[in-house]
């Protein structure tokens, strides 16, 4: 019998109530327990294989003339991600929403997780990612596999969208190839695995009302209700929505919420923000929490935390800049010798083989700790100066995350 497809949260903590004005992004990608995420970064150049067509997961589409560099965090056997940060410091995640409209009988198409790439390497702002985004869903539609068949996941979704950069943050949801989209203006917000934008959308696709008439789900005789009209059966409820939005209540009531605060909620396993279920086999794969700047900064002006390997209450967020030379190096992407139906990656084997009972995790926790301390000084400071270390910030960081692993082997 196969699984029921479970996915994630999506946050944003907008200023003033954050700590120094920043806006912190943080989502949490449910998938599959076997399946494994790769963190690459995209280089903005177009190769033979690019230049004139892109090859997503299912389909081919028109290249662009500008793409630029983004860092990703993927499920290794797809060409999509999750969610993942632009150099121009925009960063998106998307959820699973589940609607009236059949998926298993369309074409194949776009995955949400195609749109979340092809955005972030187009768009040089959140504003413009909105329109991308409602372009691509317009124009190819979404359809085909989500999960590796190995999963044994056989269900597909829409997908909704949180998108952020240094100067407004926005919500997209989706059906098939119809959207609304919302500003978030101020405060905070989430998203989860159910529709939850209602007739409060400023933006939306032409032909969204025709859409609902067509498929009978709308009178046209009052404003169209999106998360009422075209919410469907889904595995999912609000519980997880409500609290993930409980504990930003919570973390924000101080105004002073920090890029620690993320993290601790993205480690909540009481809420079930931090997922393991070991029936159902799913389990939080990868994380992403990102520090954006209100004030642009000569050196940089964000700098994003990802893990790469499942589970963030053992896993190491681990911070990327921008900067000209940078690179991620080759610890959490799979080689062609490695690739299975697993992908591993050199990061993702050494946290596979450590005993995680005699792992001292306040130890990785310290080491985490120090390291965006020290990146959160440069991002309040006036420092302009071009740290060549930081170019390998995150490699560095996977090397050390590996080798304190290595000290804990599993015995056989």
């Amino acid at each position: 019998m196969a699984n029921r497809p479970y996915s994630c949260d999506t946050f944003v903590v907008l200023p003033p109530l954050t700590d120094s004005n920043f806006r912190i992004f943080g989502k949490n990608s449910d998938r599959p327990a076997n399946e494994v995420q790769e963190v690459i970064l995209v280089s903005n150049e177009h190769t033979s294989e690019n230049k004139d067509f892109v090859q997503c997961t299912h389909i081919s589409i028109p290249q662009v003339s500008t793409t630029y560099r983004c860092i990703l965090s993927k499920p290794a056997w797809c060409w999509g991600a999750e969610m993942g940060a632009n150099e121009h410091g925009v960063c998106i995640g998307n959820e699973a929403v589940f609607s009236k409209i059949p998926y298993e009988s369309r074409e194949n198409a776009l995955t949400g997780l195609d749109i979340v790439r092809l955005s972030l390497e187009r768009c040089k702002t959140a504003k413009s990612a909105v329109t991308c985004i409602g372009e691509l869903v317009e124009k190819y539609g979404q359809g085909g596999a989500c999960f590796h068949a190995s999963a044994n996941f056989s269900y597909g979704y829409d997908n909704s969208f949180l998108i952020v950069d240094n100067e407004e943050a926005w919500s997209v949801e989706t059906c098939n190839r119809v959207w609304v989209a919302k500003q978030i203006k101020e405060g905070y917000y989430s998203m989860s695995n159910v529709y939850s934008i209602e007739d409060d959308y400023t933006l939306q696709s032409d032909n969204l009302e025709k859409f609902a008439q067509d498929n009978q789900l709308w009178n046209s005789k009052e404003k169209l209700n999106f998360a009422e009209t075209f919410q469907g059966s889904s595995p999912c409820t609000d519980a997880r929505l409500k609290a993930g939005r409980k504990l930003l209540e919570t973390f924000t009531k101080n105004g002073n919420f920090s890029v620690f605060d993320m993290i601790s909620i993205l480690r909540d396993d009481q809420a079930g923000i931090c997922v393991d279920d070991r029936t159902r086999g799913v389990r939080t794969t990868s994380s992403q929490v990102s520090l954006l700047t209100t004030t642009k900064n000569s050196l940089f002006n964000a700098c994003h935390l990802l893990t790469g390997t499942p589970n963030p209450k053992q896993s190491v967020f681990k911070p990327f800049i921008f900067l000209e030379n940078a690179n991620l190096g080759p610890l959490t992407v799979s080689t062609p010798e490695e690739i299975t139906s697993q992908c591993i990656h050199p990061l993702y084997s050494a946290h596979q083989k450590a005993n995680w009972e005699t792992v001292n995790r306040q130890r990785l926790q310290n080491f985490e700790h120090e390291e965006i301390m020290e990146i959160i000084n440069k991002l309040k400071s006036d420092d302009t100066k071009d740290d060549a270390c930081l170019e390998t910030l995150f490699h560095n960081s996977v090397e050390t995350e590996i080798e304190l692993l290595r000290e804990h082997p599993t015995t056989v």
